[in-house]
This record gives C-alpha cells, sequence and structure tokens, in this order.
C-alpha cells in the first residue's frame, strides 16, 4: 500500500481552508481527441489534440466572505489555490512484505498550484436552522496548473507564458525559444 493521502488542505490566496473544508475534487486532465481515418484505410483512430480547459471542485463548511469576495472577478484579477497532501508509503522501497523486514513507513509530499476564477458559487441550503450541505465553489478559467510530488514537476500548464511541463521536461522550451526571437 503506498501513496495513502494521510492528510490534505488548501490555501485560498494566503488564507488557510484546514476549518473549513468539506471535499476537494482537483482538475480531471483530458485531452480533445479527434478522429482520423487514412487514405484508402478501414480503420480510425484517435488523436490527442490541446489539453482541454480545466475545473477544479471545492466544497467548505459555512459560508465565508473572504471565499465568496472571489466571484466575480475577471480576467487578469486571478486566484491563487494551493493544495498539499501528506502521502504514506506503508511499505518502504525494496520491501517484500516480509514482517521482520527493516525500514520504517515512508511519508512524501504532493502540493498542487492553480490560478484562475471562481465562476460558481452555490451556498448550501437551511434546514430549520441549521444549514442542510456544504458550500460549493467552482473554479474554471484555469490559467495555471503545477502539480508537484515529492519536489519534483509532474505537470506544469501556464497559459500565460505558454509553458507545458510533463514529468519535468519541459516540451514548449525550444518552441518558446524560436517565438521569442
Amino acid at each position: 500500500m503506498d501513496r495513502i493521502i494521510r492528510g490534505s488542505n488548501w490555501y485560498c490566496g494566503e488564507i488557510n481552508q484546514r476549518q473549513r473544508v468539506d471535499e476537494t475534487t482537483l482538475p480531471e486532465l483530458t485531452r480533445e481527441m479527434s478522429t482520423f481515418v487514412m487514405g484508402g484505410g478501414y480503420f480510425g483512430i484517435e488523436l490527442p489534440g490541446e489539453i482541454n480547459p480545466l475545473k477544479a471542485e471545492m466544497s467548505v463548511n459555512g459560508v465565508h466572505e473572504s471565499l465568496k469576495s472571489r466571484f466575480g472577478r475577471e480576467p487578469g484579477d486571478w486566484t491563487t489555490l494551493t493544495y498539499y497532501e501528506s502521502l504514506l508509503d506503508v511499505f518502504p522501497a525494496g520491501s517484500t512484505g516480509d514482517t521482520t523486514a527493516a525500514g520504517a513507513p515512508k511519508l512524501t509530499g504532493r502540493v498542487v498550484f492553480l490560478k484562475g476564477l471562481l465562476n460558481g458559487y452555490t451556498q448550501g441550503g437551511v434546514k430549520g436552522m441549521k444549514s442542510s450541505g456544504a458550500t460549493k465553489l467552482s473554479w474554471s478559467s484555469i490559467v495555471l496548473y503545477h502539480d508537484i510530488f515529492d519536489g519534483k514537476t509532474i505537470h506544469k500548464f501556464d497559459v500565460q507564458n505558454n509553458t507545458l511541463i510533463i514529468d519535468g521536461v519541459n516540451y514548449t522550451a525550444e518552441h518558446n525559444r524560436l517565438i521569442a526571437a
């Protein structure tokens, strides 16, 4: 068993959401797919195109003006979100599962930075004198997605700087160098 989430949290700008968090759903990573059939061929194949726009959803307990005030902002007045996870590897690397194997469980970390706009804000209902649901936040128009696992960049999608990094490899470096001339 590895990568068990032992704790997580997120910040909206500088504000810690630790005591408010209900649920967090990070963006789904998908690509636009185009069907291609070769001339004279009988078979189609889907070829990937650009990365689809990203969306993240979060829910918090209660109504907080520091979050609600992020709704309605325009592009350029971005909100930065920082999400982190503490991950536990129960069996150390090289472990055979033997109970006499030496080695302590290993903790690793993951941090995800998002920059976008709060384009959906749904307050939970109220039944009687109590809230009947969490407040739902929908983040979209995301211009930065930076996923770092144990200090290594796994993905970085930076719309403003036209940067695409996957597993530490900058796929846009040469392109950006050529158009900067």
